[in-house]
């Protein structure tokens, strides 16, 4: 018996060929074989839901690098690219879906948005020495694959889609409001077990032509990436090898016994004899491959799976370790910071029971405070009445708050207990919402037009269909 160690493009295949008789078969007809598939790259979704004003926030701020992002290069941020989404934070965007559907009344918990990440395996994407993917996806296909891809699911639903170059691994950040087809809010109705089952199916059919694959459905793994399983690492095919290799040093012949005077009187009784005994040996023959080859696969597997395993949970004690480390350092320089804010306040009481500080520095600093964030209150009033997307104007007042609250403002009360003033909390600046002026305007004029607005808007479609009805 001989063997060959056949290696092809895509397989390592363990072939047993015969002697003259011909080579084994299955009952199939096909050569008795046991392959390795090489390791294939993964197309990547991830789905989250996405709760609250502060949950919208939270995303906001990282999605469009409101707030510093420690893994990400800032050299490389002009690089990331928004597709879909007008705003420059997520909650107008959101709201603004939620206000086209006429949904106005939801649960405090409801879900208003589904965070999909989209990426791949990453091996997919070429390095530099650093590890950082190089290149700009701005345009390539896969990003717009990707768009399309929602595009199709979910329709007006996607209210963001944010290519992220700034990190290692270039990847999307997805939004979909989960609005059901009757129009409403339900994300337990849209991202259940077996939809989420069928997106990846889906999505991954979407992203095969860039040679992106589905990961294995059913598994249990949860972002743990099983690469090189099945011995795919030249490790492991030494050890699958080195488990091979006494079988494959069985050079021995087959003995065939001479025929006696008997036998020739009756050569093919003899011949069916001889075929039995040499086709019960190779059965005993391939026996012992097929053991040997089930002990190395099963080697290799268990190998792979231990090593993975090991490298996730390393990883994550070293991510641990940074975490606490940087946790310990901010809350060392926190520390500091309070320290010091707490020996200016005293400095500053003693100053003031003295009559040692100069009214005219204190005037002068609280001004520079005031000419630097009254605009900026200012602008956010102003775009708050810009999202007001209803002409109730009892929902337009809280959509006006909603967004103010999204920005982190406070507001305070009269004494009728109506809000009369929006506060920033960072540095006590308010302003007074009746006697301030926004873009030259008192906000009860913008207030007003902006319902006008709104109610033209709603009266087009009305017009419309009236128009159509009189044709």
């Amino acid at each position: 018996m001989t063997r060959l160690l056949q290696k092809s493009i895509t397989h390592y295949t363990l072939l047993v060929l015969t002697p003259p008789y011909g080579r084994l078969r299955t009952s199939k007809g096909a050569p008795y074989g046991v392959s390795f598939p090489f390791p294939t790259m993964k197309a990547i979704c991830r789905v989250a839901k996405v709760k609250g004003a502060g949950s919208i926030s939270g995303k906001s701020d990282h999605n469009y690098r409101h707030a510093q992002v420690p893994n990400a290069d800032a050299s490389r941020q002009h690089l990331n690219q928004e597709y879909v989404n007008t705003y420059s934070r997520l909650g107008p965007a959101i709201e603004e879906r939620l206000a086209d559907a006429g949904i106005n009344k939801m649960r405090q918990d409801a879900v208003k948005g589904m965070e999909f990440i989209l990426t791949a395996s990453p091996e997919k994407f070429k390095r530099d020495e650093t590890g950082q993917a190089i290149g700009d996806y701005r345009e390539n296909e896969w990003v717009r694959a990707n768009l399309a891809f929602m595009q199709r699911q979910y329709g007006p639903n996607l209210v963001a889609f944010t290519l992220h170059q700034d990190e290692k691994t270039p990847h999307i950040h997805a939004v979909v409001v989960p609005i059901t087809a009757d129009g409403r809010l339900c994300a337990k109705e849209l991202f259940n077990p077996k939809t989420l089952r069928q997106l990846q199916t889906d999505y991954a059919q979407a992203m095969k032509p860039f040679g992106l694959e589905r990961g294995i459905e059913g598994s249990r793994v949860q972002h743990v990436e099983m690469k090189h399983i099945y011995g795919l690492q030249q490790a492991q095919r030494q050890e699958i090898q080195k488990e091979l290799a006494p079988i494959q040093q069985q050079n021995e012949p087959l003995q065939v016994s001479k025929p006696d005077m008997l036998d020739l009187l009756n050569l093919e009784r003899w011949r069916q004899q001889q075929e039995a005994q040499i086709n019960a040996e190779y059965n005993r023959r391939l026996a012992e491959v097929q053991k040997a080859v089930q002990i190395a696969q099963n080697a290799a597997i268990a190998n792979a799976t231990a090593k993975e395993q090991g490298k996730v949970l390393q990883q994550r004690l070293d991510t641990s370790e940074s975490l606490k480390q940087a946790n310990h350092e901010k809350a060392q320089k926190a520390g500091q910071q309070l320290t010091q804010a707490n020996q200016s306040i005293e400095k500053i009481a003693v100053l003031i029971d003295e009559n040692r500080l100069n009214p005219q520095w204190s005037q002068e600093k609280a001004q520079q405070v005031r000419e630097r964030v009254m605009p900026l209150i200012e602008r956010d009033v102003v775009q708050s009445v810009q999202s007001i997307k209803t002409s109730d104007p009892d929902q337009a007042i809280q959509q006006m708050r909603q967004h103010l609250t999204e920005r982190g403002y406070q507001f305070g009360q009269n004494a009728e207990g109506k809000t009369s003033r929006v506060i920033d909390p960072k540095t006590e600046i308010q302003v007074h919402l009746a006697s301030g002026q926004f873009e030259g305007k008192s906000l009860r004029e913008l207030f007003n037009q902006r319902l006008e607005q709104v109610r033209q808007e709603e009266l087009k479609p009305k017009l419309r269909q009236s128009r159509g009805l009189g044709m």
